[in-house]
């Protein structure tokens, strides 16, 4: 126990199930290739039997079927899963799958019903998912989603994943239903936190090319209140009601926000709510107050370690008027125009975008047979051409570059231009074989972009702030591993917010009290919204690649209001806390005994004065500065449970890593209990 991490977040079993049984095999490994093949393959057998089977009974696919409106939607789901599995036209297609999102649209107008076919409603989303992006679906998301390209398809599987938790079976579809409906959870999960990777590639593209903003921004003029619930038992052996109030209270006393944390029920608009289920309707009463422009709600198991980072930061970055379009950012990659850089920003490894051409390809060819590479802010690379097909590589800060290839992987060398701007524009391509990639002579308008002067943050509105609020942004929140988050989130009073906050409480404590808070809120911003693009896109359309969220939602990355501890994040295969963040969240740590002394650990690092601080730069904690590294807090080392002066505790293992630690220690323990 004394090198254990504590307890994990709970997490689903992730086997792909007994495909071989049913016979699953050959061309689906081939296609796909491991986890992906056998998920893949998993399905097709579900889809088989159920197919080669009589009509399943109303008892066989938990339906009511004798009731006309869900024979109605079988009939509209049986229809959709034989075309989908048919060779019929895109047109086709597209008819049937406005018919099954309409159906799914009228049975989850009421949700209070949806426990009547509930196993039924998930292989509804599922299956618009896959006959919105096939094989980004079908593939676990390995495929038609590294860029954010199946947007409608992760939100309909996130809207699949909330009817799961109603089924209180361990977040598992119970396997005779499963098979009569042919869904399995294991084709679900899996390609939402694949998925959600494609997602945040478009985020951090449109977040690039926003008006930065410095952690440190302040407008006076906006009235926030940071609101909470801690109302523990007087005896409860958590550390949390001890440390949580007075690391708000100093968070909030920094900067002039109204705190309002409660501390023992009744709590107020919560009244014969448990505590649990209290943010709703917390958040809405004081919403209904009109006392405050913004209400930020924070977990009590959210503390804060940044106390300079302001939410006005946070706001203005999120909810300023938005970026460019998936369709605008293509656009303007496609002709070269990258953002200016930020002033102060790391040069990061050389900028290797945009088209090439192969010196090895005859002069006459080389146009048809240039060389597209697309490059993420990382250095991660994807590259394409008529003569090798696809490469995977990624490009270093020292301009070493490599591709894996079909044959094999291949290094190279990247040579800058010597009068860029910004010292970082690569013009050259070189080889370890000898092929030289020139790249193709740029359009005037993005080599003017490439000049354009270095971008100052934003520290206050005005004085050269270009930043402007979009009117219609209400909410901002949070995505971890599984989708949206209800831990920690922020939300503008307006109309739409006072009835959003009313349907969502109505939703999780009348109408489906098997939902959870989270459960609500993503039914309210995406269901109806998801179904309506289904519904409506056309073959091929951008439709069914724009995120289907409501308008009023922005999506903030996890870092900025929802950091987890390292054991977490490893898990949930999320954001981390990096020192600059503003607060670490510890999800599913419930346990005194494994839990306190990480709580008491981060507290003492949100009020330590020895930390890493903005004096240390202007910008502590931006965007575009964070980066995992080596814990430069004293703190880190040493304490009364690390073995030794020089060695960090568990505890601090675990809410600072590092990550491949963190990694090693949890795979031992997992051996461990398994007996190995």
């Amino acid at each position: 126990k004394a090198q254990g991490l504590g307890p994990p977040a709970q997490r689903h079993g992730m086997g792909m199930g007994p495909a071989a049984e049913h016979g699953c095999s050959g061309w689906g490994a081939g296609r796909f290739g491991g986890r992906a093949a056998v998920a893949f393959c998993l399905f097709l057998c579900l889809v088989s039997v159920a197919d080669g089977r009589r009509q399943p009974e109303s008892k066989e696919l938990a339906c009511e079927l004798w009731r006309p409106v869900w024979r109605r939607y079988h009939e509209a789901y049986t229809h959709a899963l034989q075309t989908a599995n048919s060779e019929a036209g895109p047109e086709q297609r597209a008819a049937v799958r406005s018919e099954l999102a309409q159906a799914l649209s009228q049975r989850t107008a009421n949700i209070s019903d949806v426990l009547s076919c509930n196993v039924g409603v998930i292989a509804g989303y599922y299956l618009l998912a896959r006959m919105a992006s096939p094989a980004a679906v079908e593939s676990l998301g390995a495929f038609g989603a590294s860029e954010g390209e199946a947007n409608l398809a992760y939100r309909l599987l996130q809207m699949a994943l909330i009817f799961i938790f109603t089924l209180r079976n361990g977040n598992r579809i119970p396997d005779g239903p499963g098979m009569a409906w042919a869904i399995t959870e294991q084709a679900i999960i899996p390609a939402i936190m694949q998925l959600k990777k494609g997602h945040d590639w478009l985020q951090r593209e449109r977040l690039r090319r926003s008006v930065p903003i410095s952690p440190s921004f302040r407008d006076r003029s906006l009235h926030i209140a940071v609101v909470s619930i801690c109302a523990y038992p007087p005896d409860h052996p958590l550390a949390l009601p001890k440390v949580t109030p007075p690391n708000r209270d100093a968070y909030t006393r920094r900067h002039g926000y109204e705190l309002r944390l409660h501390l023992e029920p009744p709590v107020l608009g919560a009244h014969g709510l448990g505590v649990q289920h209290a943010k709703l309707a917390t958040v809405l009463a004081y919403m209904q107050s009109s006392d405050f422009d913004w209400i930020a709600w924070f977990d009590c198991d959210s503390i804060f370690m940044n106390l300079e980072r302001t939410l006005d930061s946070i706001i203005y970055q999120y909810a300023q008027q938005r970026g460019p379009s998936k369709g605008e950012v293509e656009e303007e990659e496609e002709v070269g125009i990258a953002p200016a850089p930020i002033c102060g920003a790391p040069a990061g490894p050389p900028d290797v975008s945009g088209e090439w051409l192969d010196s090895w390809v005859p002069p006459d060819m080389q146009d048809e047979a240039a060389v597209q590479i697309r490059q993420s802010p990382d250095g991660t690379l994807q590259a394409a051409a008529r003569q090798f097909g696809e490469a995977a590589g990624r490009v270093d800060e020292d301009a070493s570059l490599e591709l894996d290839f079909e044959g094999g992987a291949l290094k190279g060398r990247v040579i800058v231009e010597e009068d860029d701007a910004h010292g970082n524009y690569a013009v050259r391509l070189a080889w370890e074989n000898g092929a030289v990639w020139d790249r193709r002579k740029e359009s005037q308008q993005a080599r003017q972009s490439r000049r354009r002067p270095c971008r100052e943050p934003c520290l206050e509105p005005g004085l050269g702030c270009t930043a402007e609020l979009d009117p219609d942004v209400d909410l901002l929140i949070t995505e971890e591993g599984w989708g949206l988050s209800s831990a920690n989130w922020m939300i503008r009073r307006s109309a739409w917010s006072l009835k959003f906050l009313h349907d969502a409480l109505t939703a999780a404590h009348v109408e489906m009290k098997l939902f959870g808070d989270q459960d609500a809120i993503i039914l309210h911003i995406m269901n109806q919204q998801a179904l309506g693009a289904a519904a409506g896109a056309a073959p091929g359309s951008l439709e069914l690649t724009e995120d289907p969220l409501d308008r009023h939602v922005a999506i903030v990355p996890q870092f900025e209001l929802n950091s987890y501890d390292a054991l977490n994040a490893l898990t949930m295969e999320c954001d981390m806390f990096v020192e600059g963040d503003l607060l670490i969240t510890f999800p599913q740590c419930k346990d005194a005994e494994g839990c306190n002394d990480v709580f008491n650990l981060a507290a003492d690092y949100g009020k330590a004065q020895d930390k890493p601080t903005a004096s240390e730069g202007p910008h502590l904690g931006a965007w575009w500065l964070r980066r995992e590294g080596p814990v430069r807090w004293p703190g880190y080392r040493g304490g009364p449970s690390a073995p030794s002066p020089s060695m960090p505790s568990s505890a601090a293992i675990r809410v600072f890593g590092p990550r491949p630690l963190v990694r090693d220690i949890f795979m031992r323990e997992q051996m461990m209990q398994r007996g190995g």
